[in-house]
């Protein structure tokens, strides 16, 4: 399968925040006559009044073939209110196909939208079958739409208009029958009035509208997430159900989660590996310079937690009850040093030294995991002692 290309049952580590997809999701019967339900099908978890919200307009909006835009910031599951539209509709039994707008240059976006004709161009070996023609009688959900260039976003204009198309490098007028779903983590009128985004083409995908919210402003659904997350770990690994202790609880729910869900996510899955005990406290998230010393305050000083300014105020003059300069860049700098070289450390620890394994774990390339394990000297056969 192309990679810029997503189909039933295919998971989308660009887009969705979580870790699996209930197969159940491919075939709900009545979803939405049980709010629970629904959650458990959509992965869309919270009992916070914008998710019964959203929930609410996936039920409503999948009843119609019309266009919906999905708004919100990076990790905050518009491919999950994508698929809930499209499993909880009318359209449940065909194909969803998901493709990231911003992974294709305004060239490539025709060929894989339309497809092409053998020879259309250089690399045209063959003819290809366009996203259109895979998903017809279903749905096109079109991630980050607002990265398309303004001549892309023209040819977008005239199939929404007229339902046809015509392959690249072919004469020949193509239909398609699909319902178009589109994403954005900006805002489009801005884009607008920058003159980079169609006014038209907003108006043709603004018929219905779902927003999905930050986690810094739905705090309350942090607790079921992170039983959700740390379940499906334990399901996957099978190194046993570990708990959440009270440090790490407040941590929680004061972070502002910048990278929302995925992000709250990401960091659960590193805590479950590389917590050896079977509760999870702060130890491992950041260490060393002011802003380490400020998740060690908040651990010693619970009744802290909801004064920002006191806590952040004490950590740093723990840390520097004996200097009158504040050096930021350098601060930065140790903080960041320190926590690569635990965080490799242990990683390589849980992956019996195989660098391999170990970026694997983590989620990054062997050759840079590699140049880490080499920057900070550490020795991947030899066993390392956490305490």
């Amino acid at each position: 399968m192309d990679d810029s290309a997503q189909h039933i049952g295919s998971s989308n580590a660009n887009e969705t925040y979580s870790a699996t997809w209930n197969d159940s999701a491919s075939n709900p019967v009545n979803s939405f006559d049980n709010p629970s339900i629904a959650i458990e099908n959509f992965n869309i978890l919270g009992q916070s009044d914008s998710v019964k919200s959203i929930l609410h307009n996936i039920s409503v909006f999948g009843k119609f073939d019309a266009p919906v835009l999905v708004t919100g910031e990076t990790g905050t599951g518009k491919e999950l209110a994508a698929r809930g539209l499209h499993y909880g509709g009318i359209r449940k039994s065909k194909p969803f196909v998901a493709i990231n707008c911003a992974t294709l240059t305004a060239e490539l976006f025709a060929s894989e939208l339309f497809g092409h004709k053998r020879g259309a161009f250089t690399d045209a070996k063959k003819d290809k079958k366009g996203l259109l023609a895979t998903a017809n009688g279903g749905t096109l959900f079109l991630d980050e739409i607002d990265s398309l260039s303004l001549g892309s976003q023209a040819a977008l204009l005239r199939f929404l208009q007229e339902s046809e198309y015509r392959a690249v490098g072919s004469e020949e007028v193509l239909h398609a029958d699909v319902r178009l779903i589109a994403s954005a983590n900006c805002d489009l009128e801005s884009k607008i009035e920058q003159g980079v985004f169609r006014r038209d083409l907003y108006y043709r995908l603004y018929i219905f509208h779902i927003h999905m919210p930050a986690l810094r402003d739905r705090k309350e659904d942090i607790e079921l997430l992170t039983e959700h997350f740390l379940r499906q770990f334990n399901n996957h690994y099978k190194m046993g159900v570990k708990s959440v202790l009270p440090e790490l609880h407040h941590y929680l729910h004061r972070h502002d989660w910048p990278g929302n869900v995925r992000e709250l996510e990401n960091l659960l899955h590193r805590l479950y590996l590389l917590t050896q005990e079977t509760d999870m406290g702060i130890d491992g998230i950041l260490t060393g310079s002011a802003l380490g010393n400020r998740v060690n305050h908040l651990q010693n000083h619970p009744a802290h937690v909801e004064d920002a300014t006191t806590a952040d105020e004490a950590s740093f003059q723990d840390e520097e009850s004996s200097n009158s300069v504040f050096d930021f860049s350098n601060d930065k700098r140790k903080a960041l040093e320190a926590f690569e070289s635990q965080y490799v450390k242990k990683v390589l620890s849980v992956a019996d030294g195989n660098v391999t394994k170990a970026a694997n774990l983590c989620g990054k390339e062997r050759r840079a995991f590699g140049k880490l394990v080499k920057k900070y000297n550490i020795k991947k056969c030899v066993e390392i002692d956490f305490s």
